[in-house]
């Protein structure tokens, strides 16, 4: 007969202890949501990392030639080669990314906690510095890198001035280098109105979905699907889903999750222990980050397949 384990109060444990933030208050109140806000909330912050794994890098069309490139080509070069070798990059992400969960003022939902063009589009934005700065990061750059990250590849869109959050120049750059990979899908709507990108920031802002009017075509993204009223991508959301269900099923019928264990820890030439100590925690897998049920004495590992992340990286 199984020992009954929590493994949802394990899972909001762990998110709490994994889960960088700037104060013990901004910790207590992480603490405090429900596991579904959580949830959420922790993998909206793990998906602006980037995880270290080799990439095929993929270039868009006229990347080479685009000023900012040019003026910048060997710090780029050097963060390209660095990102194909699989190299940690964390320190050319933003400060924001040790922000996990912020307190907003009342009425006010966008804050350093969230990446609207990563929640949006897709897209990931680093800096060029390749020399130490401050707070363990590199030094900050007057220009970024947009990239799109999956699993083994990425795909380079331009290098740009901070604020191009909405730039349907980004859109066009990925659709005309990658139009069969779905990282942008035309809707089967009528143009319309284009928001101009001020109005556009607003309205993300405000947690509104906008699709956006490029080539007379109405384009939203393929890696995010958008995002809710909450500001977290739409994939995400799902993710955060999928996650709880898991636990939930295994909290209430752990016995198959124990096989799967006993048959890693086999597979790898291990002994299972007499008294078993299984425990969710995040895995630094070989190519994302994610959640995973640990025998802790085998280091047997059943990771959890949230089923939308697929492809992300």
């Amino acid at each position: 007969m199984s020992v009954h384990i929590d493994y949802v109060a394990q899972l909001r444990d762990e998110m709490v202890r994994a889960l960088p933030t700037q104060s013990r208050r901004e910790k207590d109140a992480f603490a405090a949501l429900d596991v579904h806000q959580q949830a959420w909330r922790f993998m909206n912050w793990q998906s602006r990392l980037v995880h270290p794994h080799p990439r095929q890098v993929n270039r868009a069309t006229g990347f080479d030639d685009l000023p900012a490139v040019q003026a910048n080509r060997t710090a780029v070069e050097a963060l390209l080669t660095r990102l194909a070798r699989g190299d940690e990059v964390s320190a050319n992400l933003s400060y924001d990314v040790m922000q996990g969960y912020c307190l907003h003022p009342p009425g006010k939902k966008d804050g350093p906690d969230f990446d609207l063009l990563l929640n949006e589009w897709g897209i990931h934005h680093l800096h060029l510095g390749q020399e130490p700065g401050k707070r363990g990061f590199n030094a900050r750059s007057n220009e970024l890198l947009y990239i799109i990250f999956g699993r083994g590849v990425a795909f380079v869109l331009a290098v740009g001035p901070h604020g191009l959050w909405t730039s349907r120049d980004l859109i066009e750059a990925t659709v005309r280098s990658w139009p069969n990979q779905g990282l942008f899908v035309a809707l089967s709507l009528l143009p319309g109105r284009d928001w101009n990108e001020d109005e556009h920031k607003r309205l993300r802002k405000s947690g509104l979905t906008t699709a956006a009017v490029t080539s007379h075509r109405c384009w939203m993204s393929g890696v995010t699907c958008g995002m809710s009223s909450a500001l977290v991508s739409n994939r995400i959301s799902g993710e955060a889903g999928n996650l709880l269900r898991c636990v939930y099923q295994v909290t209430e019928l752990p016995d198959h999750l124990n096989r799967q264990l006993r048959d890693n820890a086999a597979l790898n030439g291990v002994t299972w222990p007499t008294k078993p100590n299984i425990a969710i925690r995040c895995v630094n897998d070989a190519d994302r980050y994610c959640f995973g049920f640990v025998e802790e004495k085998s280091g047997a590992t059943v990771l959890i397949e949230t089923g939308f992340g697929r492809s992300r990286g």
